[in-house]
């Protein structure tokens, strides 16, 4: 288990590495002109019933769950850059198809289309980066890269776009400049971002494709991970929102005011802590993330039972804890499934990994609105949720350094 203290291994990354994220970064300014407007432009512009527009958004969450699973398939069977291309460049056909804005059958299309593209991308991103990184301190640093440049991109995006958006016209073209930015994406990974060929190139996969045998550890990962999505990132975006406004009375400016300390302190300390991540096992530095979690919701429960000022503060404090963990999430986590994925099944190893993050945030929300009108305090749930995640993380950690003893004993 040395292999996360390299000592003098270097960071540094090389010019296909900074191409991938640069243009991640490029691509996330044209998810954060769209995305958050989505069910607005359907509503507001086009009409749509809130059952329409629901289905509308379950076609794209259940397009990209599966074809997570698929992408990882074709990225073990192909090249991982060819899968991106070809998925980025499906996702500019949907956005296209939902600026044309040609009636609910095509809209329809587009988003099965878009979650198609999306899917079949996510699984490409950790067989990219581990063929680009020399070291694995160069491979945490890119994931980090590319999740700083990911919030920067999205934050951009939204920020244009809430200035841009005042019309169906205006949309439709956010949509086109956004297909515009993944094509400029497949563009830079086409003729950027070569592999190398005894990683890039699956041809040794191609005539008899490797058996997925993920294992218990994996298994459990990926549990750990539904945890922490479900009722971690995906109640950031929900229900903590949701419980600040209507249990806490708190004003808009409010809910406003604790996104942007919590966007600061990630793009503020996403490398520092990444640097974190570098010297320490990745599963200890999960475990820290989910304690780091768990203090943060207690922080907010205890919150309920103050008022005025000292509740603000305690709330700020909870939005620092929480983000100052999930800096470790990308390094941490990625890198973890790159390690734990059995030889020749890293894209379907990432491919499961990124279904079920969708998953995670696509249940979040509703399962945050129901415990809320049950009355069940939601701060705890989601402690116990981030406790019981560490556990599992806990288990792979003594499992794993227990098969690195065996090995070591063995020799």
């Amino acid at each position: 288990m040395r292999g996360d203290r390299t000592g003098g291994a270097t960071r540094r990354l090389g010019a296909a590495a900074w191409w991938f994220v640069a243009g991640y970064g490029v691509s996330a300014v044209g998810t954060g002109l769209c995305y958050p407007f989505l069910a607005i432009y359907l509503s507001q512009f086009r009409g749509l019933s809130a059952a329409a527009i629901a289905l509308l958004l379950l076609v794209l969450a259940g397009a990209a769950v599966p074809m997570s699973v698929v992408g990882g398939w074709l990225v073990d069977r192909h090249s991982p850059r060819i899968v991106a291309v070809a998925a980025l460049l499906t996702q500019t056909v949907g956005w296209l198809l939902v600026a044309l804005g040609s009636g609910y059958a095509a809209e329809l299309a587009a988003v099965l289309v878009i979650g198609v593209g999306t899917g079949a991308f996510l699984p490409a991103v950790v067989p990219i980066i581990t063929a680009l990184s020399a070291t694995a301190e160069a491979k945490v640093r890119t994931m980090s890269l590319r999740y700083l440049l990911l919030n920067l991109g999205l934050g951009a995006g939204a920020g244009l776009g809430g200035v841009l958006l005042g019309s169906a016209t205006g949309y439709r073209w956010m949509c086109v400049a956004n297909g515009v930015s993944c094509a400029v994406y497949a563009l830079i990974i086409l003729f950027r971002v070569p592999l190398p060929r005894s990683d890039g190139d699956a041809a040794q996969h191609r005539e008899r494709l490797v058996r997925f045998r993920p294992g218990l550890n994996y298994a459990l990962l990926l549990v750990a991970q539904l945890l922490l999505v479900t009722f971690g990132l995906a109640q950031m975006e929900s229900g903590v929102p949701l419980v600040i406004r209507t249990e806490m009375s708190g004003s808009t400016a409010l809910v406003g005011g604790l996104y942007a300390v919590a966007t600061a302190v990630v793009l503020i300390g996403q490398l520092p802590v990444s640097r974190w991540v570098e010297r320490v096992h990745k599963t200890r530095a999960l475990i820290t993330m989910g304690l780091l979690w768990a203090a943060a919701w207690l922080l907010g429960y205890t919150a309920g039972a103050l008022t005025g000022g000292p509740r603000v503060a305690l709330l700020a404090v909870m939005m620092v804890t929480f983000a100052l963990g999930e800096c470790a999430y990308s390094p941490a986590f990625y890198t973890l499934v790159e390690r734990i994925a059995p030889k020749g099944t890293l894209g379907r190893s990432s491919g499961a990994a990124w279904a079920v993050f969708q998953v995670g945030n696509t249940v979040g929300p509703p399962i945050a609105v129901f415990l809320l009108g049950a009355r069940v305090p939601l701060w705890l749930v989601l402690a116990a949720a981030a406790v019981a995640a560490a556990v599992l993380l806990l288990i792979v950690d003594r499992r794993m350094h227990a098969a690195h003893r065996t090995a070591l004993t063995a020799r």
